[in-house]
């Protein structure tokens, strides 16, 4: 029996998934046999699959397709790529944090999301962003940072509505379509506690998600010592997606109520 037929290798992924599941259910008896392979249904790589889990418990069986489904899923996942703002030494091969955020920007075609603490003087930063959205009816949706008021001098509401009409005015000077913009709502009363949205990050699509040191600023894009990582990773792109939007579903963050409109 040659090795290159004995290797799990040649088993495809959805195949090893179902005999996990046989196998960990108990409807796969072990030790398995090539017989017992053929009443489960398995007609393929019958030498392979005999070869690697024959005469083995049930518990080695499982810690066997375990080992090869993760040395897989780890080989087929796109690996992580550095961002980075500042100078760079002889030899670097990060890449350029406005560059990415830019390519990010004009590659959406559905939704994006982003978090961040300062924008100041964002309008180059974002300008890419609004473009993609005007062009694609691209949805943008903020989660900014308001600064909280130091004693209540005017009603909560309020004063979130007059910060993000501010963050307008200087950072989108664009027009429609406006991102919808959210806060958290511990920061509209004065501290204690304090609260401080101090996140850093951008998912595009649910498909590639970007988390970064750098401010949504011409400093931190261009000027700063920044690192940050990109990541083509759906699964992780939806998580941090999903952990945004479950702040919005528990109420724990709200939406301005006037879009695009000074208050």
């Amino acid at each position: 029996m040659s090795s290159e037929r004995s290797s799990l290798a040649d088993v495809s992924t959805s195949a090893l998934e179902r005999l996990r599941a046989a196998i960990a259910s108990g409807k796969l008896d072990t030790p398995i046999t090539r017989t017992s392979l053929v009443a489960f249904g398995v007609r393929h790589q019958l030498d392979a699959l005999t070869a690697a889990l024959s005469g083995h418990s049930r518990l080695a069986c499982l810690a066997i397709v375990d080992v090869t489904l993760s040395e897989r899923a780890k080989h087929t996942r796109p690996a992580p790529e550095l961002v980075w703002t500042g100078p760079e030494g002889h030899g670097a091969t990060a890449r350029d944090t406005a560059v990415v955020l830019r390519g990010l920007f004009e590659s959406a075609r559905d939704h994006v999301i982003l978090g961040g603490y300062s924008f100041t003087h964002a309008k180059s930063v974002l300008a890419p962003l609004h473009a993609t959205m005007e062009a694609h009816g691209v949805r943008a949706t903020f989660f900014v940072d308001i600064k909280q008021p130091r004693i209540a001098t005017v009603p909560p509401e309020r004063h979130a509505e007059e910060a993000l009409a501010a963050f307008l005015e200087e950072n989108w000077p664009f027009g429609p379509p406006y991102p919808d913009l959210y806060y958290d709502k511990r920061a509209i009363v004065p501290p204690p506690p304090y609260s401080i949205l101090h996140a850093k990050c951008v998912v595009v699509d649910a498909e590639r998600a970007f988390v970064s040191s750098a401010n949504f600023t011409m400093q931190g894009q261009e000027r700063n010592i920044e690192v940050g990582v990109l990541l083509a990773d759906p699964a992780f792109a939806r998580h941090l997606a999903q952990q945004w939007i479950s702040l919005v579903q528990a109420g724990l963050v709200l939406r301005q109520e006037k879009q695009g409109r000074p208050v």
